[in-house]
Formats: structure tokens, C-alpha cells, sequence
């Protein structure tokens, strides 16, 4: 089973709902309509920040008609795109989605379920999205079936609104004093183009730094679901600056979190490919099928777009 530890179990004094609310809780309530759950007859509501409060697990796994486990840091576009699937296709099993970091979803197809605190899961995706690379190796144990892309993402850089640091490139995280936040390699997919991103910016001298000396200076800190960790870093005042993805930065100058982007310089920049698959054995192929065209399909390509993803590339 695999075991999730997201940030441990303590939060910064002064952590509130408003601080949940920042890390993209307000999905939340479009991703209940979405799924038609939320209603009085759905059953008894209950949610405490931080103590008892899952934000990336989404639906009823007992009884959906489609589990779709999809990279996290989509959580801000699921609730339109499932709303939109339905009433497209007419689909009327449930759906039920997870937005974990693509690591913790790959290792959770293969060991069988998830282990989050005192909670166990089971359930078995129909359809996982991670990067192609991942999808091919899982193709070779058997695991999965052809994928198929769907989306492409850019990397940039989160930091307080007004950017007091005033930070400009990538080689400034390397300035003494700054703390940075970086996605861990092992569990977040993101990780990887960071890293490489570091180096076309300094080298591996730059990368060094921040993942070595930095470190163990306490002025890195390495997240395990930076989609979530990240803003809350930032609004307490943990870190001055987060690497992740450039719909991230979109999404919180949206909302309103008091967190702007900072771009990285094209030369230096990484592109991420998404892409899905079906899971082999699902117990629902044929909507799984049926959301994996939706997803290559004009109307959630124009959902994509809206959130600040970009289209597949041609040979996708």
C-alpha cells in the first residue's frame, strides 16, 4: 500500500479555513455539483482544517462509474471538466477523481490502494493521466494501455504578491537568505523539469546549491504535493518563492490568494506533457474510453485553454 505524508500532520500557528481556501479548497464546492454530490441525501458533512479535510480525493469510489486518477495540479480545471463530460455525454454512473501528485497515483495503480492517515482505498482507476514517459513504462508491466496526450504546461515561478524579494530569474533563488520551494523528484512529476530547468538556468553548480547546501541550511524546503504546500508556504511566510506550474500562478492571481507568477526566461524553461491512459482491467473500459476521447475532444480542450494549459503537442 502507499502510504501519503503530505507536509506531516502539523500546520503553522494560524493556520485557518481561509489558509485551506488559498491552497484551492474553493474547488471544492464546484466539484460536489459537478458530481451531483453535496445535497442533503449525500450524507452527513463534515470537514476540519487541518485535522480532517482531503481536498484531492473527489466523489464516492463505492459506487462511481468512471475513477479517473489524474495528475494534481489539474485539481483547479476538474470540477468544469467532469460537469462538462456529463452533459455531453450523458454519463450517469458517478464519477470519482483523485489529484494527487502523478508518483503517489502511479505507485498507487501498482500497489492496489492508498493509505492516507488511518484511511484505506482500494479502489482501482479506470483511466490514469501522468507524464508519457511514466505511461510507457507502465504499458511494459502490463498495467496500462495506449496513452494519449491531452495538454502541455510551463513551468514558473510563485512568490507574495508585489514579489517583495523582487525576484526576477531563476539564478536569484541561490541568493543567501532566500527560501525556496522545491517539488520533490520522487512523488511530483513537475520535480524533474525543475531540476532541469536549474540547470540550463546555473548549471549544476545552481543545482547543487539549492538541492545540497541550501538544504541543509534550512533555506530549501523539498514539498511532497506542491500543488497544496506551496501557497500555504508562501501566504505563512515559510518560504519566498515556490517552482511550479504556470497554470498554478494563474489560478492564484485569479482567486485572489495574494500570490502573482514569475515567468522564467523561455531558454531556461521546461514543457510538461500530459497524458491519459486506459488502466488495464478497469472495471468500466467503456467510459473510460468514452472520458478519454471527451478529454482530446474540442469542448474540454477549450476548458484546458481556460485554465492556462496548451495543447498537446503535434506528435501527441
Amino acid at each position: 500500500m502507499t502510504e501519503l505524508r503530505a507536509g506531516g500532520d502539523e500546520r503553522p500557528e494560524g493556520w485557518t479555513d481561509t489558509n485551506a481556501a488559498s491552497a484551492g479548497a474553493e474547488e471544492t464546492e464546484g466539484a460536489e455539483t459537478a458530481m451531483g454530490i453535496g445535497t442533503a441525501s449525500a450524507g452527513t458533512r463534515f470537514a476540519v482544517a487541518p485535522f480532517d479535510m482531503v481536498q484531492d480525493l473527489c466523489g464516492d469510489p463505492c459506487s462511481a462509474g468512471l475513477v479517473a486518477f489524474m495528475a494534481g495540479n489539474q485539481f483547479m480545471v476538474m470540477p468544469d471538466l467532469i460537469a462538462s463530460f456529463v452533459g455531453q455525454t450523458g454519463f450517469a454512473g458517478g464519477v470519482y477523481y483523485e489529484t494527487l501528485p502523478p508518483g503517489v497515483l502511479v505507485e498507487q495503480l501498482r500497489s492496489g490502494g492508498l493509505d492516507m492517515g488511518l484511511l484505506r482505498l482500494t479502489v482501482r482507476p479506470d483511466t490514469l493521466a501522468a507524464s508519457p514517459a511514466a505511461l510507457d513504462r507502465l504499458k511494459a508491466e502490463g498495467l496500462v494501455g495506449d496513452h494519449q496526450e491531452y495538454a502541455t504546461n510551463e513551468l514558473e515561478m510563485l512568490v507574495r504578491e508585489g514579489n517583495p524579494q523582487g525576484i526576477e530569474k531563476l539564478a536569484d533563488l541561490d541568493r543567501p537568505g532566500l527560501r525556496v520551494a522545491l517539488p520533490e523528484p520522487a512523488t511530483e512529476g513537475v520535480g524533474r523539469l525543475v531540476q532541469a530547468a536549474l540547470v540550463e538556468a546555473g548549471g549544476e553548480e545552481l543545482l547543487r546549491r539549492l538541492t545540497r547546501e541550501k538544504l541543509e541550511a534550512g533555506e530549501t524546503l523539498m514539498n511532497t504535493i506542491h500543488h497544496r504546500e506551496s501557497p500555504v508556504w508562501l501566504q505563512d511566510g515559510t518560504v519566498d518563492v515556490a517552482l511550479a506550474w504556470a497554470t498554478e500562478a494563474r489560478f492564484h492571481e485569479r482567486s485572489g490568494h495574494g500570490i502573482e507568477g514569475v515567468r522564467i526566461a523561455a531558454e531556461h524553461n521546461q514543457q510538461g506533457h500530459y497524458a491519459i491512459a486506459p488502466v488495464a482491467g478497469a472495471s468500466h473500459p467503456d467510459a473510460a474510453s468514452a472520458f478519454i476521447q471527451f478529454l482530446r475532444g474540442a469542448t474540454a480542450q477549450d476548458l484546458y485553454r481556460k485554465y492556462g494549459f496548451q495543447p498537446p503537442s503535434p506528435k501527441g
